[in-house]
């Protein structure tokens, strides 16, 4: 295809951007400020096809909530020496407090968590805070303990 000349032999460009082709700049990144710790424990004797199942379902219903936004990030763990007192593994799933909160609290999690329970033992759901949220608690810390004379 010819390339268009001006006067001078330069080329001559003739999709020129406007404003509305900039794209908008990119969304801030989020600090993650909590996390949940889905835990659960051996599988339940005669149960170990759901068990299989259902880490499969909770791993397909976290990437649908990453997928929707509502989480920022989640991985799997399994204590690579064997049970570790009452639990052999774990999920950490990463968001914002409000959102983990508020997912806890909604009933397809909590029907998640009593499937699980179904196939392993020791099903627990723990909150965590992350990020300057863990700050601001070590800061409430330090006050309290100030306040009652500690130093």
């Amino acid at each position: 295809m010819p390339v268009e000349r001006g006067e001078g032999g330069e080329a001559v460009a003739d999709d020129v951007p406007f404003d509305d082709d900039v794209p908008d700049d990119p969304p801030r990144p989020t600090h993650t400020s909590g996390a949940l710790m889905l835990s659960f424990g051996a599988v339940h004797t005669g149960r170990e096809a759901l068990a299989v199942e259902m880490f499969t379902e909770v791993s397909r219903y976290l990437g649908k909530l990453l997928a929707d936004d509502v989480v920022e990030n989640f991985k799997p763990f399994f204590f690579a020496d064997g049970m570790q007192g009452d639990v052999s593994g774990f999920f950490i799933i990463e968001g914002q407090r409000e959102r983990l909160d508020a997912l806890r609290r909604g009933e397809e999690f909590q029907r998640i968590i009593l499937r699980t329970g179904a196939a392993t033992a020791n099903v627990r759901v723990h909150s965590l805070i992350a990020g300057t949220e863990a700050g601001r608690l070590v800061n409430l810390y330090k006050q309290v303990r100030s306040e009652l004379g500690f130093g």
